[in-house]
């Protein structure tokens, strides 16, 4: 068993782990959970602090430049973390500043920085006195040569805590929405279940969480979906383990919605782990289909096993790479219903993993379009004529959603572009788009096509 070091100690920790050295929030969470022993609370404390860090790390780490009288060195950066967690809660969540102070100073001896305590102390003493503010200190922080003008206009906060291409990117795919897009960004996301309709309808459910005192509503754009008036441990929603509901926003349910299974049907996930929208599909069909799910990493296909076995739902499960045919036993006649929901760079669901502001790089974006590319044409050969294929993404760009479908749709001359009813999104010439902070869900692209005799 490890350490149990107090809250403070392991959030710093635990985002310098994130921020710095490229851990998946997830991951890190979850393995430290594992490896320890806290109270519910505290992990939820613990687990509040570290989103909070990761949401608001450009605005914190601003802050802390105008504090420290010289940045920390490289060899002692989970002190700067330190810091960050301090900020946080004065400037975020209602922690006492007694608290907060005290409790965070202590995590410097926690984590043998026993030398940091003063300069900890003193510079959130400093922030209490003083509460500086990080909107004009971007392009102080920047060396000479990185610095570029903002066009006069001052960061929002929310602005501020994105790295500049991710918020250059956004403003210039969506230069009407931007604001909207980056707030939403950095704000608590809903918990949204989807509640298996195997086990439940949406009503009876309902009434069954009243009865366990959890509050919430029907989702208005989800026939199977549940809002959360407070996100609560799923050990706190009833008959959870036994598979009565999942968690799942809005946005992801709405794919089986477009994609209409029948019972009886041959159905491929292609990008399958962790494994909700599988679910999702064989739970509309009452578990009577042939369902084949893949996911490249066997690590993530046991996440998908055990996603279905909850669920008490059947799969043929693989790991393979779907953009490899021969890698997986693909049916000759053909799947009825394929579901890509592709690699991407996941800027649509940032509030939900706010690891990504950190992980993700310019660069990335070429590379993905390149493996969406290759899934698009080589399963599209694996669609049955007459079968529907929905592309997806949980991505706001444009260069990975209805570029990448006008490209395939106009050197195919066997797809046809299907109308998608959908209940709360951007209608494009290619396809449908969802923006956070606009339409009351994650950011998803989905694109739905029909084989048809050229």
């Amino acid at each position: 068993m490890a350490k149990k070091l107090n809250t403070r100690a392991a959030a710093a920790k635990l985002s310098w782990q994130i921020i710095d050295n490229g851990q998946s929030l997830d991951a890190a969470l979850a393995s430290y959970f594992e490896d320890s022993e806290h109270s519910p609370q505290d992990r939820g404390f613990i687990q509040e602090l570290v989103y909070g860090v990761c949401r608001w790390y450009g605005e914190l780490d601003a802050v802390a430049a105008q504090l420290l009288r010289s940045p920390i060195r490289n060899k002692d950066r989970v002190i700067h973390f330190i810091l960050l967690v301090g900020l946080y809660q004065l400037r975020h969540i209602e922690t006492a500043d007694h608290a907060a102070v005290a409790e965070t100073v202590s995590a410097c001896k926690q984590l043998n920085k026993v030398w940091a305590k003063n300069v900890i102390n003193g510079c959130l003493r400093n922030y209490l006195r003083d509460k500086p503010e990080p909107k004009q200190l971007e392009q102080q922080n920047q060396p000479e040569q990185k610095r570029k003008p903002e066009n006069n206009k001052t960061l929002s906060i929310e602005a501020l805590s994105h790295p500049r291409w991710i918020r250059d990117t956004i403003t210039k795919a969506w230069p009407e929405h931007a604001d909207r897009i980056l707030t939403a960004n950095n704000q608590r996301p809903p918990m949204c279940l989807r509640v298996n309709r195997r086990q439940f309808s949406r009503d009876d459910y309902l009434a069954t969480l009243s009865d366990s005192s959890v509050l919430a509503h029907a989702d208005p754009y989800s026939d199977d979906g549940i809002i959360l008036d407070k996100a609560v441990p799923v050990t706190a929603l009833p008959q959870f383990e036994s598979g009565a509901c999942s968690v799942q926003d809005t946005a992801a349910q709405l794919a089986v919605d477009f994609l209409a299974p029948n019972k009886g049907m041959t159905m491929l996930d292609a990008c399958a782990a962790p494994g909700g929208k599988t679910a999702h599909l064989l739970e509309r069909v009452d578990n009577h289909a042939n369902m084949h799910a893949l996911d490249i990493s066997e690590r993530r296909c046991e996440q998908l096993h055990a996603t279905l076995g909850r669920l008490d739902l059947d799969a043929d499960i693989f790991s393979a790479d779907a953009a490899q045919i021969e890698q997986w036993p693909a049916p000759k006649d053909g799947y009825d219903r394929i579901l890509i929901d592709a690699p991407c760079s996941g800027l649509g669901v940032i509030r939900r993993h706010p690891d990504i502001k950190h992980h993700r790089r310019p660069n990335d974006i070429q590379t993905l379009n390149k493996v969406q590319q290759q899934l698009l044409s080589n399963l599209w050969h694996t669609l049955k004529p007459n079968g529907l294929l929905l592309y997806m993404t949980c991505s706001v760009l444009p260069s990975e959603n209805e570029e990448q479908a006008q490209r395939f749709i106009e050197s195919h001359n066997d797809a046809k572009l299907e109308k998608i009813n959908h209940p709360n999104a951007l209608m494009l010439k290619y396809g449908v788009q969802t923006l956070p902070g606009v339409h009351d869900m994650d950011g998803f692209y989905y694109c739905l096509l029909r084989k048809v005799d050229p």
